[in-house]
C-alpha cells in the first residue's frame, strides 16, 4: 500500500485538530535523507497537548484512536492502528529532545505516481540521528551510520543537539561500536 495515503490520513487528523504538533519520525523520516531501508510501520511523534495523562504517567491517545475509528480505521497491529495498509504508531513526545524535534521539524512533499503531493512534517536529519543514538538499538545505530556515510547530517548542528540533550556519551558509545572516526571533534 502506498505510504502517501497513510500520510494523507495523518494530515487530515491534524487539519481536524485531533493532532496538534506532529512529525514523522523513525525509518520513514530517514527515507527523506538516506537510501531506503526496510520498515514495517510509520512512527508519528505527537505533542502531548490535548491528551489525557494519568497519574501513573500513562498517556491516553483516545482522541486519535476515536478519530481513526470514525474514519473506519479500527484494526490494530502489535505497534499501532492500521491506516491504509500501514501500521501507524503514535509516539507522544516524552523528552526535551522530542519537544525540540517537533518544534524544528521540516515540511516535505510525499509523491507517488501521478497523484498530487501531500505535505507533511518530518524530523530533521540531525534529530533523527540524535533520537537513534538515544534509543541505541542495533537498527538505530545502523541508521546513524548510514546518515554519516551518506553525508546528510549538518555535523555542527548535530553536535549542538547532542550536547544540549546530554547525548555525547551515546555518541562515544556509537563510535566505539562502529569504529567510525569522531566527526564531531
Amino acid at each position: 500500500m502506498p505510504l502517501r495515503k497513510t500520510i494523507e490520513v495523518i494530515v487530515k487528523l491534524v487539519n481536524e485538530g485531533v493532532i496538534g504538533q506532529y512529525a514523522i519520525a523513525g525509518a520513514v523520516a530517514a527515507l527523506n535523507y538516506i537510501q531506503p531501508t526496510l520498515t514495517e510501520d510509520l512512527d508519528v511523534l505527537v505533542s502531548l497537548g490535548g491528551f489525557e495523562q494519568r497519574r501513573s504517567g500513562l498517556i491516553l491517545l483516545t482522541p486519535i484512536e476515536e478519530a481513526l475509528g470514525r474514519l473506519g480505521y479500527t484494526e490494530r497491529s502489535d505497534v499501532g492502528v492500521w491506516v491504509e495498509g500501514w501500521p501507524v504508531q503514535f509516539l507522544p513526545a516524552a523528552s526535551q529532545l522530542d519537544e525540540e524535534a517537533l518544534s524544528l521539524a521540516t515540511e516535505v512533499e510525499f509523491h507517488t505516481g501521478d497523484e498530487p503531493a501531500v505535505r507533511a512534517r518530518i524530523l530533521t536529519a540531525e534529530h533523527v540521528v540524535a533520537t537513534a543514538l538515544r534509543l541505541g538499538r542495533l537498527k538505530d545505530l545502523a541508521r546513524v551510520d548510514a546518515f554519516l556515510e551518506q553525508g546528510v547530517v549538518d555535523l555542527p548542528k548535530l553536535k549542538a543537539i547532542l550536547q544540549r540533550h546530554d547525548l555525547m556519551p551515546a555518541w562515544k558509545l556509537f563510535l566505539l561500536k562502529s569504529g567510525n572516526p569522531d566527526l564531531l571533534s
